[in-house]
């Protein structure tokens, strides 16, 4: 690949009709009409990259959008993208060295989903010695002039200037997922609540379920270089942020019927939406409209983000599965809401519904009573 040339994704926008068209023939060709998935997966990568969509090149985006995967489903064991990548990259090695001649040709980079963009490289001009003939002696022998240290200095000034563009652009697009968790472990004592449960022998235990569910906010602590604490204590203090998962410890308030559940969430000045129990098992309940609020399939997890009077981040859901499936999203910068990235920067109440069904998207709901809902990705 030595006689070609990168061309970078910001100038690609002239050659899209010249790309689009090697697409098609390197699909076309031998060494890719035999497996249609790998021709599936490059014109997938190509087609976003075309775009400017390179964002969405990651490992658990393509698993989702091109092989179907879950949101939640494990990049560790579950290597799909990861094969269909290394097949795509052979067989493109093995079409460019029979296509050694062609103007334009594309390449997969060992460990990236972003293809290269490339082109023959143009010859250097030849001199034209002929029109150097009507020159002057003068214009031949110019004497060049000593430059300033002010011109020297210039390109290094310009570079410097161009570096802090940069870095304040980086900072300004901060992906959501690192705005939010910085916002909850910097500058902040946080507290993981467990409910405890009581054994025969009168000691609080927990279960063995909840601790496996927080091994993801474990690890989210370590990468933000924070502390988790874990307490059996729902209650918050000061500057701290609590983040709870599950329903909290209610004792005898589990024992009411369903009636009378919804009767007390409906009466209460709290947040809008809670997870009561119902007849039907534990479902979200709305309290401005005093009814279930309807979830497709039933199943659905509740994220509710406040400010006031103490800083919370409270995880629940209609099941235990529903919980997990939040928990893990949340945590994975891939399928982290943009809409929550100022969950805790303001003074709203945040909460935001997660149905479970395969096409169902979140919806997110500002302050109490909310005027609009909205999909997760576009704040109100």
């Amino acid at each position: 690949m030595h006689s070609y040339t990168e061309i970078p994704l910001s100038e690609l926008s002239p050659y899209a009709t010249n790309f689009r068209e090697t697409l098609q023939a390197v699909c076309e060709s031998p060494a890719f009409k035999t497996s249609p998935k790998s021709c599936e997966f490059l014109r997938h990568i190509v087609s976003r990259a075309l775009s400017g969509d390179t964002d969405e090149l990651k490992e658990r985006l393509i698993g989702m959008s091109l092989l179907g995967r879950e949101a939640t489903y494990d990049t560790g064991s579950d290597a799909g993208v990861r094969v269909r990548a290394n097949d795509v990259r052979k067989r493109l090695g093995a079409y460019n060295k029979v296509q050694i001649e062609n103007r334009f040709t594309l390449d997969l980079p060992s460990g990236s989903y972003v293809p290269r963009f490339l082109t023959r490289a143009a010859l250097s001009t030849p001199i034209d010695t002929d029109s150097e003939v009507g020159q002057s002696r003068s214009d031949l022998y110019e004497v060049q002039v000593p430059l300033t240290l002010q011109q020297l200095a210039a390109p290094t000034f310009i570079a410097l200037f161009l570096c802090i563009v940069c870095l304040r652009w980086q900072i300004a697009r901060e992906h959501p997922f690192t705005t939010f968790w910085q916002s909850v472990f910097q500058g902040h004592s946080v507290r993981l609540y467990l409910p405890p449960a009581e054994n025969n022998d009168g000691r609080e235990l927990v279960a063995i379920n909840e601790i496996r569910a927080t091994t993801p906010l474990l690890n989210l602590a370590g990468q933000f270089h924070g502390e988790l604490d874990l307490t059996g204590e729902a209650a918050a203090r000061g500057e701290e942020t609590t983040i709870s998962i599950g329903p909290m410890a209610e004792g005898p308030a589990d024992t009411k019927s369903s009636q009378t559940s919804m009767d007390s969430a409906a009466s209460s000045d709290s947040k809008r939406f809670t997870i009561v129990n119902t007849a039907n098992g534990r479902r979200v309940f709305d309290r401005i409209a005093s009814k279930i609020y309807p979830v497709p399939g039933g199943s659905a997890a509740l994220l509710t983000i406040s400010t006031r009077p103490v800083r919370s981040i409270r995880i629940d859901g209609t099941d235990e599965s529903s919980i997990d499936s939040l928990v893990k999203l949340l945590c994975e910068r891939d399928t982290f809401p943009e809409g929550l990235a100022d969950g805790l920067s303001d003074s709203l109440t945040t909460q935001a519904i997660f149905p479970m069904g395969p096409s169902s998207q979140p919806i997110l709901f500002r302050d109490a009573p909310p005027r609009t809902q909205t999909p997760i990705g576009k704040t109100p």
